[in-house]
């Protein structure tokens, strides 16, 4: 057991060296990469996105900034702000954030400003780096963190 901590060390330090940096990636490429999570990621990995916006008070139309549609809608307009986002972005070292604004369609508001645009954060650390050719194996991995009106 004692050999077990610098082992798991070793793990994340690999781990974090070969994880792939959203940074160093032009931006089609972050754009190819949503669209191919968009048609593989699981259940579970949208169960995780729509707790973490439950959690951060998105879905809780007492919450300064919220969505306004019906969450029966919301998977449809994630699922297509990543299969086609206008905006993409990378933030911090492995996160991206995808934009698409959903006009003239209210999908939230933040205090009394109407939003029709959905931002939805993805990080990406789980891919390997150099990108692999067929990364559909490794977004499983891939967290979706948050979906929220912008």
């Amino acid at each position: 057991m004692k050999h077990a901590l610098p082992g798991c060390l070793v793990l994340l330090i690999s781990l974090d060296s070969h994880a792939l940096s959203t940074a160093q990636l032009p931006p089609e490429t972050l754009h190819s990469l949503g669209q191919t999570l968009a048609q593989t990621a699981g259940s579970s990995q949208w169960q995780q996105l729509w707790q973490r916006s439950r959690a951060a008070g998105y879905l809780d139309p007492r919450s300064e900034l919220h969505f306004t549609l019906a969450q029966a809608q919301l998977p449809a307009l994630a699922k297509a702000t990543l299969a086609s986002a206008q905006q993409v972005s990378a933030e911090g070292v492995s996160l991206a954030r995808y934009r698409r604004d959903f006009h003239p369609t209210e999908i939230g508001l933040h205090g009394q400003t109407r939003l029709s645009a959905l931002c939805l954060w993805v990080d990406w650390r789980t891919v390997p780096t150099p990108l692999p050719i067929d990364t559909r194996p490794h977004l499983r991995q891939v967290s979706l963190l948050r979906a929220q009106p912008c």
